[in-house]
């Protein structure tokens, strides 16, 4: 009887466990998607990158913001889309041009070093 009593407790226990995590919301924290964004934009100039606080993950994968700032002064506001799959489309929501002008390179007199 003991032991009857002992699994359906274990049971109870397991099933009210996966229910907790069931309701539980799944979230990337922005700033951990933020250091895997700069680290795949920083190749194209991109010196800055900060994503929202808290990103939901649902069903159908999670929707998130993240603004972008280049060496030249210039910033983007993105929309990333992610899949179940963790792939990732962006979409441009507004944007900034360059503030610095990026020193020119003086042309060489040799013809060779061109």
């Amino acid at each position: 009887m003991v032991k009857s009593l002992a699994i359906l407790g274990f049971i109870a226990a397991a099933g009210g466990a996966g229910f907790i995590l069931a309701i539980t919301d799944t979230v990337i924290d922005g700033e951990v998607m933020a250091a895997d964004l700069h680290k795949q934009l920083a190749s194209k100039g991109i010196t800055e990158v900060t994503c929202d606080k808290r990103i939901p993950i649902e069903h159908h994968g999670a929707v998130f913001q993240c603004t972008v700032a280049a060496g030249d002064g210039s910033t983007a506001r993105i929309e990333y889309t992610m899949n179940r799959a963790s792939h990732l489309t962006a979409k441009l929501l507004a944007s900034t041009g360059p503030t610095r002008e990026e020193p020119q390179v003086p042309a060489s007199s040799d013809p060779w070093a061109n």
